[in-house]
């Protein structure tokens, strides 16, 4: 038996921590002691309201993971005993007419470890060896855990085409906007600068060489001002990582002609759509884009974070042992200073 975090439908009032089976390692997959697990705002605060959109119940929650391999099952070469390694939660159904397309993130069976597959909220997990990728030396199991998260930042950078010495504006510091930035800051770009409601937030993204302005909630002048004093034809790319609608409202008039906005966030408040003045985009010939769940990155995400291009590990504010799985979801969705929390599911790693 193991102790895991689960939910037997979605809400708080049917979710525990408990014993439950240990996985079974069957042939081509690679059993998981999972050391460091990331808690997903969005996600994890679906399954605890019940409104998660890929829950599939009972489930174990936790989607951004990595520990060490316990156990490997027939014909696994590429992994022993012992070794570090991320697991990707993803697992697309490979038939349908965007997998033969090669889109997996738009599978039309789409099914997500810790969402309707079990996940990393436990103390062992199970995957698939296609999914699991050894940890380069440099890089800690915590900074790992994170790999999804890189990668789906990585993969709105990638769609960003930040140009040659370009001006680059984050809209907000959590913990996907300070990926954002570190990874804006690895490109061509000429400036980086992260827009929060947090002083605590933009301090510690500034240490990063990023440049920081404060607003207040429904008062976006500081923002505005910069623009006109320091970016007076604007911004070539803009990444909103809020979901704040009035925010991205205000932002859009500050991108230069040509300029490229990223929709990386879903709806954080009660408004769900954007107004968009035609004649602005058509003027200036502006861009407005999503930026959806990465798929299959791993490789390039890790590499990155052996090369010091992003710091994961340096969003890490709080980390949590299993048993106290409750206290820090709410604490991660009540505290407006915490950027990324971590459970270690078997005792601390202390980031190794």
């Amino acid at each position: 038996m193991m102790r895991a975090v689960v939910y037997e439908q979605g809400g708080r009032a049917h979710a525990g921590i408990r014993d439950v089976p240990e996985p079974v390692c069957g042939d081509g997959q690679v059993l998981v002691r999972v050391l460091a697990c990331g808690i997903c705002k969005p996600a994890d605060s679906g399954h605890d309201r019940g409104t998660s959109m890929l829950g599939r119940y009972p489930v174990i929650p936790g989607h951004e993971f990595a520990g060490v391999v316990e156990q490997v099952g027939k014909d696994i070469t590429r992994f022993r005993l012992g070794d570090r390694v991320a697991v990707d939660n993803g697992a697309p159904c490979w038939v349908c007419y965007y997998c033969r397309r090669g889109e997996f993130a738009f599978c039309e069976n789409y099914k997500a470890m810790g969402q309707s597959l079990n996940g990393g909220f436990a103390q062992l997990a199970v995957a698939p060896e296609s999914h699991v990728y050894a940890v380069p030396e440099g890089v800690s199991i915590r900074a790992a855990a994170l790999s999804e998260l890189v990668g789906c930042a990585y993969h709105c950078i990638d769609n960003a085409q930040i140009p040659q010495a370009g001006d680059v504006l984050i809209l907000g510091c959590g913990a996907s906007g300070m990926l954002l930035a570190m990874l804006a800051k690895s490109t061509a770009a000429g400036t980086v600068t992260a827009v929060d409601l947090d002083p605590g937030k933009l301090e510690r993204i500034a240490a990063k060489g990023v440049g920081t302005v404060l607003v207040e909630r429904g008062n976006y002048g500081a923002l505005e001002a910069l623009q006109k004093e320091r970016f007076p034809h604007g911004f070539d790319v803009v990444i909103d990582a809020t979901g704040d609608a009035e925010l991205i409202e205000r932002s859009l008039p500050l991108l230069k002609a040509k300029g490229r906005f990223l929709n990386y966030s879903f709806a954080s408040t009660d408004r769900k759509s954007v107004s968009v003045d035609m004649s602005l985009f058509a003027r200036k010939e502006l861009h407005y884009m999503g930026s959806t769940f990465q798929h299959h990155n791993f490789d390039q995400v890790l590499r990155s974070m052996a090369k010091g291009r992003v710091d994961p590990e340096y969003i890490v504010t709080h980390v949590y042992p299993l048993e106290n799985y409750f206290e820090a979801l709410d604490k991660n969705l009540s505290d407006s200073g915490v950027v990324k929390v971590l459970i270690e599911p078997n005792g601390s790693s202390d980031g190794k």
